[in-house]
């Protein structure tokens, strides 16, 4: 059988065919033979688009997932920054000595807080050792919870420039 499609020289068998197909491919597409049969294009698109739409709400839900799990898991940390900063605090203040503020930066990788003392404090060897006892225990438990460090450090209150805290990322502060 030969046949001939305008602008085009004759054709015969599947050469015929496959132009018959080429033309007529959206409606193929479209149409089902009946409500058991859907053309081999429809199947294929359908299954590409649900393929994509899966990946895309798989994908979505997961981003939503570490999304909230990194914001759970932030809010987690510094809770638990401010908590070990208060304990520690509490603890300094229990045996007598004053505490005059603390500065906590969150936002680093490793969380980090100033603890700001009298400079007096800081040239008596057993404040210091008494204090960074418990600021060691502080930053073991953190450590323990989260598998990160945690910094706490004592500074002087004399010459502490606040201004310069905020700018390093201790954007909390307390008075105490």
């Amino acid at each position: 059988m030969t046949a001939e499609i305008k602008g085009t020289e004759k054709q015969t068998g599947i050469n015929l065919f496959n132009s018959y197909l080429s033309k007529h491919q959206e409606f193929s597409k479209q149409t089902k033979v009946s409500d058991l049969y859907y053309h081999v294009n429809v199947v294929a698109d359908a299954y590409g688009q649900g393929l994509k739409d899966g990946q895309n709400i798989g994908k979505q839900d997961f981003i939503d997932k570490i999304m909230k799990s990194t914001a759970e898991k932030f809010a987690e940390k510094a809770n638990q920054v401010y908590i070990l900063t208060k304990n520690t605090l509490s603890y300094i203040i229990s045996k007598g000595y004053d505490v005059n503020s603390f500065y906590i930066n969150i936002f680093h990788n490793n969380p980090k807080v100033i603890i700001a003392v009298d400079n007096k404090y800081l040239l008596d060897d057993d404040f210091v050792e008494f204090a960074y006892s418990k600021i060691f225990e502080a930053k073991n438990t953190f450590t323990s919870i989260f598998d990160n460090t945690l910094d706490i450090s004592l500074a002087g209150t004399e010459n502490l420039d606040i201004e310069l805290l905020d700018q390093d990322g201790f954007e909390y502060s307390e008075v105490v």
